[in-house]
């Protein structure tokens, strides 16, 4: 299914963005002879398989229940937006729209002129994507502040993750064979699995902080193993988080655990400004190819299913803005382009296996018509995908018929 990711923008109807399809109010309309109330009554569902749309205006006038109002000025996925319900509704006339019910039902008047609307099925089914946190601290099962001189400590191995902090002094982590040394203000959270032994030198003093803890979606977490130099809010959330591992109120762990989910958000913000094309640092612009390259293995695993731009944005948690930066950094296209073209190319391949028809592969790969994949096809290839197909056919038939080919060898004389 093709997501409509809502998690990546709430709109509002109240908001400018909206104007394009109509506008909010908020008493009821009155209504005259001439008008149809239709009073609706939908369930919660996740899902939107069709849209409707109205020659002329429409109001939509929500009175029990949660909903989000899927929109646009044509029935293209791509083009659809989300607009939660806070307020009484007018569309203007030709806007494709439907209802996502996020409570258990929903109680909602349409009030029309007496005219049929238009159904369009959806190729594909827009799905909604709830907003919810890309990422959970579960657990802190230790936190302590050590104050050492030479020492050196050799760690368990373990499931969970582990952050550095160092407050004062320098530490040696050795990493997988590699030796890091973090300065003062310095901070790093390395992954699980691995022994992470830590050395102090004689000559020098450490202050530093350890925090063990536990994550629910980890795999959205791509800094595992940077050094980062923390910044004021970040050294802020770190100094509240020591204060309560000093603290046994009830409410400790629930504060640890607030001001570690802050550390981490912050850090995420933190890489998402390394994706913006500046001239960048050996170690942003490591981190900028090794992020691009997960990118480009998901979209090309991913090819022969529907996929959007906003899926990979929500699937990688960076914005749509930083992802279009680092595509025209490294490969001078938009994300949407290079999906675009790897979708095009997939659907070559399906022609020459001739085991689906032009129509189901245009289902396959996403597209939300078979005339937009037509058209995208020519624009691309200067041909249609069905004269692909005959020129496929007939390139297959003339091989066919072709004589086999034989090798001749000459013996040579012993």
């Amino acid at each position: 299914m093709t997501q409509g990711d809502f998690s990546i923008m709430i709109h509002n109807v109240s908001g400018s963005n909206f104007l394009a399809f109509g506008s909010f109010y908020d008493e009821p309309v009155s209504t005259d002879p001439f008008h149809l109330i239709s009073r609706l009554q939908m369930v919660h569902t996740k899902s939107v398989d069709q849209l409707y749309s109205y020659p002329c205006e429409i109001h939509l006038e929500l009175t029990q229940g949660i909903a989000s109002l899927l929109v646009g000025s044509s029935p293209r996925l791509e083009e659809l937006k989300t607009f939660p319900i806070h307020h009484y509704v007018k569309l203007k006339p030709n806007t494709y729209f439907n209802l996502i019910v996020h409570s258990e039902e929903i109680v909602c008047n349409l009030i029309t002129p007496n005219v049929h609307p238009t159904a369009v099925k959806l190729a594909v089914p827009y799905l909604y994507q709830p907003f919810f946190s890309p990422f959970n601290v579960l657990e802190i099962f230790d936190s302590y502040v050590s104050q050492v001189t030479e020492f050196h400590f050799r760690s368990t191995v373990h499931d969970y993750y582990e952050l550095f902090y160092v407050i004062d002094g320098s530490l040696t982590l050795n990493m997988a064979g590699d030796s890091r040394t973090i300065e003062e203000n310095d901070l790093i959270i390395c992954g699980p699995h691995q022994p992470y032994p830590r050395q102090i030198s004689s000559d020098t003093f450490c202050n530093y902080l350890t925090v063990v803890f536990d994550m629910g979606n980890a795999e959205r977490i791509h800094f595992l193993g940077q050094t980062f130099s923390c910044s004021e809010s970040i050294r802020s959330a770190l100094d509240k988080l020591i204060a309560q591992s000093l603290s046994h109120s009830y409410y400790t762990q629930t504060l640890m655990l607030c001001y570690l989910q802050e550390v981490i958000t912050q850090l995420m913000q933190l890489t998402d400004t390394l994706l913006q094309p500046h001239s960048t640092p050996t170690s942003q612009q490591n981190f900028q190819n090794d992020l691009l390259q997960q990118i480009l293995a998901y979209m090309n695993k991913k090819v022969a299913e529907p996929m959007t731009v906003e899926e990979i944005c929500h699937k990688f948690f960076i914005s749509r803005s930083s992802l279009q930066s680092l595509f025209k950094a490294h490969l001078h296209t938009s994300p949407k382009n290079y999906l675009i073209n790897i979708k095009l190319q997939k659907s070559k391949e399906l022609i020459q296996e001739n085991r689906h028809t032009i129509s189901e592969i245009a289902y396959l790969l996403g597209f939300s018509s078979i005339h937009y994949f037509s058209r995208l096809f020519k624009k691309y290839y200067n041909m249609s995908p069905s004269e692909y197909a005959k020129q496929v056919s007939e390139m297959n038939k003339s091989e066919a018929l072709s004589p086999p080919q034989t090798e001749c060898y000459n013996e040579r004389s012993e």
